[in-house]
């Protein structure tokens, strides 16, 4: 009896590891087909990512912007008008203007093509080239100009008056003046620095976070 015992608790025994050993096995494969599952929707998603980065539309979304503004700033410019007799100072007469203007840089993307757009070989950075920024606008706000009182010598009286047509040559000098500031270096390279992060700011509108924005310049 005691042997019949054993042998049916052998038998329970055995029956449960098989059974433990079919639930184990079973859990695995749902593991191992739920991982499966995870990596290809991963992959999937990076797929839809890359689809939507290489569509027509993103290229038609930054042609339709048609130019970036990156760069506004107001700056000034003072100009003196001389009409002294000589060098002695009791025959000066001069007179400073300051000028005032609205600057701005500009990047035009209307010729946007697909050979502007690439991604990388890991379908994880998005290369976009891009025209340098140019001077879009120089207004001369006529409004702010500062007109100081003309200082005279001992000798010399009255106040410098210009014609319309001296005045308008002035303003074309100092038009040109204002190009050439715009060109200083520092001024630059702050609208290269805010064309990158306006273009970035644009794209991320249409792309994933995942993906990294690489802009250069042509």
């Amino acid at each position: 009896m005691v042997i019949l015992k054993f042998l049916k608790r052998g038998k329970k025994i055995k029956k449960f590891i098989k059974i433990s050993c079919i639930i184990l096995l079973f859990l695995i494969i749902i593991f191992i087909i739920k991982l499966n599952l995870y990596d290809i929707f991963k992959d999937y998603s990076n797929i839809n990512n890359i689809n939507i980065i290489s569509e027509d539309n993103l290229i038609n979304e930054i042609k339709n912007t048609n130019k970036i503004i990156p760069l506004e700033v107001e700056l000034s410019k003072s100009i003196t008008i001389d009409k002294s007799l000589g060098n002695l100072e009791i025959f000066e007469k001069y007179k400073r203007i300051k000028f005032f203007a609205n600057c701005s840089y500009y990047i035009d993307l209307s010729k946007f093509t697909d050979e502007d757009i690439q991604m990388d070989e890991k379908n994880t950075t998005l290369n976009i080239t891009i025209p340098e920024p140019k001077i879009f606008n120089i207004n001369i706000l006529r409004e702010k100009t500062i007109y100081e009182d003309t200082s005279n010598g001992l000798l010399r009286f009255g106040d410098i008056k210009l014609t319309s047509e001296e005045f308008d040559l002035i303003q074309d000098e100092v038009y040109k003046s204002f190009e050439e500031t715009l060109q200083d270096k520092d001024i630059y390279n702050k609208a290269l620095y805010n064309s990158k992060i306006s273009l970035t700011n644009l794209l991320n509108k249409f792309i994933s976070d995942e993906i990294k924005v690489n802009i250069s310049f042509k």
